[in-house]
């Protein structure tokens, strides 16, 4: 079974140039750049792996050149948006979003778009990347109505993609109130702390989608846990040798005793324990969190493993 996320990524320019040449007719600009963002929004791929390295971060695309990577900075992705909104007649610029997030040695950024009727916009792609990948509504698409911005409501943007059939039926958001719902109703007094946890865990694996991103798939998991009431601590696993560069999380659950998983977001949750993760670590893997090999070590040593 195939458990890791490949960080080398692939060739998205022909999909971004697919959807410039074949916009919906008879859209509203707003609803033109809806549908854009939208669409953007499940090629591209962040990692703060990508975004550290300056020599990677500061690099040119070359738009001639019919290649343009799928993993991508929040520069470089507010970059791409600004050339598909200018080739399509479509105002649009990088601004700075000063005193929110912070990512290494610089800020962060994002996009500034301007209607030919005047009405100013600010999107961040980079930050829904995870929540448009997942089905989930949007949260920084002209939701920011500070200064000269304007927003727009939840509920307009949801009519608007229904219309463009940028949703089937509803929302993840609605799926996981659903599920979170029959789940906090149920009688857990039969079963001890660790089992339900698991048993809850088991119940949400569901809602999680196959992502090409481990950026995005962790930020979905995190959500998801957080959104249940799991208590948790993740950690990176890396793999490299030659040009293979591997990453998955590993999740450690807070239960009586550790419940460990693995997630990739091509595959899912996957249950492990401490001696299986050992072994990992002895045939390759490594965790820059010395927290993580602590955590194992002590867990061997109470379980005589």
């Amino acid at each position: 079974m195939e458990i890791l996320n490949n960080m080398n990524g692939h060739n998205i320019d022909d999909e971004i140039k697919l959807l410039i040449h074949n916009i919906p007719d008879d859209l509203s600009e707003i609803e033109i750049v809806r549908w854009i963002y939208i669409k953007l929004g499940m090629l591209f791929n962040y990692d703060y792996h990508i975004a550290g390295d300056i020599n990677i971060r500061n690099k040119v695309i070359d738009y001639d050149s019919g290649y343009i990577s799928n993993y991508q900075t929040c520069t470089k992705i507010s970059e791409i948006l600004n050339k598909v909104f200018s080739e399509i007649g479509i105002n649009s610029k990088t601004v700075m979003r000063e005193n929110e997030v912070v990512i290494y040695d610089y800020k962060h950024t994002a996009n500034e778009v301007t209607l030919s009727t005047g009405e100013k916009y600010l999107l961040d792609l980079t930050i829904d990347l995870y929540l448009i990948q997942s089905g989930c509504q949007t949260r920084e698409f002209a939701s920011f109505d500070k200064g000269d911005y304007e927003s727009i409501s939840n509920s307009k943007l949801q009519a608007i993609d229904e219309k463009l059939g940028l949703i089937k039926d509803e929302y993840t958001d609605k799926k996981i109130l659903d599920k979170k719902s029959v789940i906090n109703g149920l009688d857990y007094s039969m079963m001890t702390n660790d089992e339900e946890l698991i048993y809850k865990i088991e119940k949400i694996k569901g809602l999680i989608p196959l992502f090409s991103g481990y950026n995005e798939s962790r930020l979905f998991l995190n959500k998801l846990l957080n959104d249940f009431n799991i208590p948790f601590h993740r950690f990176n696993l890396i793999y490299k040798k030659g040009d293979i560069n591997k990453l998955i999380e590993c999740i450690q659950v807070f239960g009586d005793e550790n419940i460990w998983y693995l997630f990739a977001g091509n595959s899912g949750l996957i249950r492990s324990d401490a001696l299986k993760l050992k072994k990992m670590l002895e045939h390759g893997w490594y965790c820059k969190n010395e927290r993580f090999i602590e955590e194992l070590d002590e867990e061997q040593k109470r379980k005589n493993l």
